[in-house]
């Protein structure tokens, strides 16, 4: 097995640059770089301010994780003491855009066999579709695809398909989460703010006040880069204090941000240059950190 790539360093706490959110070549969804791996690469080790770690994501997947692994041990990204794996996820709930709200499982690369219990944890996710269940793995994604599209042969595209159609349940995370002791203590999990793919889609509809409310209240960081949701999760909004937090919503979190990039141009390069800093070692600590000093540390 690859031993993780996480190389922490002797200087104390200081502002580190993380990209805690960007895809890879061959991402299931809106693949856009075209099998440009040295393109990707070169951008993330040009980047300017440098990058020192990645939450590399995928769809339900940790394929794109798997492979810059690969390159970061050949001696590609030399700049980058940490890669972790970032799973993406859509819940079973549209926002007034017509878009699933979006989530994401934040894995610790600390573990040697991180890369096998994470497959094994999404394969406890399952989704229905016309009677039969399909797990959250490779060959059941390709099946759903082929299910929802039977007369689809090529194995990438049915599988690309059913990352799309496959989606997940708040009760089926919460589970996980009572039930698995090792995705407790290796996971953290983030919710998109976003008005397009986020929980502050569904502000609208009084309907879905609570169902909002607990899915962030579960949530132990927040996908934003303004400051006016920042300030909200921080405490900072007149109508929103720190004791308010929490009481509805399980305390303060930390905003992170990153490029979302899903083609060359996109990697490491943040709209806005709205770069994500970390104070702390480039460990997978410092982001646990965060979550109880949001404020200090992000």
């Amino acid at each position: 097995m690859i031993p993780a790539v996480q190389v922490p360093l002797a200087i104390g706490s200081q502002w580190r640059r993380w990209d805690p959110h960007l895809h890879a070549p061959g991402t299931l969804l809106n693949d856009q770089f075209k099998g440009d791996w040295e393109g990707y690469l070169s951008a993330i080790e040009t980047a300017s301010p440098a990058v020192e770690v990645l939450g590399v994501t995928d769809y339900f997947s940790i394929g794109c994780y798997r492979e810059v692994r690969r390159h970061h041990i050949a001696g590609r990204l030399r700049g980058v003491r940490l890669l972790f794996p970032n799973v993406e996820m859509r819940l079973d709930v549209a926002t007034d855009k017509k878009r699933a709200i979006n989530l994401h499982l934040l894995f610790s690369p600390e573990a040697e066999d991180h890369e096998t219990q994470i497959e094994r944890v999404l394969a406890d996710l399952t989704f229905e579709y016309k009677g039969r269940k399909y797990r959250c793995t490779p060959s059941d994604l390709v099946s759903l695809g082929r299910a929802h599209k039977v007369s689809q042969s090529q194995e990438d595209v049915a599988r690309r398909d059913g990352a799309n159609q496959f989606k997940v349940t708040v009760d089926q995370l919460r589970d996980l989460f009572r039930n698995d002791s090792w995705i407790v203590r290796n996971c953290l999990v983030a919710v998109s703010a976003s008005s397009n793919d986020g929980t502050a889609g569904l502000q609208r509809d009084a309907s879905f006040d609570a169902w909002r409310k607990e899915v962030e209240r579960f949530a132990h960081v927040v996908v934003a880069s303004t400051q006016s949701v920042r300030d909200f999760w921080l405490g900072k909004n007149p109508n929103c204090d720190v004791q308010t937090l929490e009481r509805e919503y399980n305390g303060r979190k930390p905003c992170l941000h990153g490029s979302d990039a899903h083609c060359v141009a996109k990697a490491a390069a943040p709209d806005e240059e709205r770069y994500c800093w970390v104070k702390g070692d480039p460990t997978f600590e410092s982001l646990r950190q965060a979550i109880l000093e949001p404020e200090e540390r992000v």
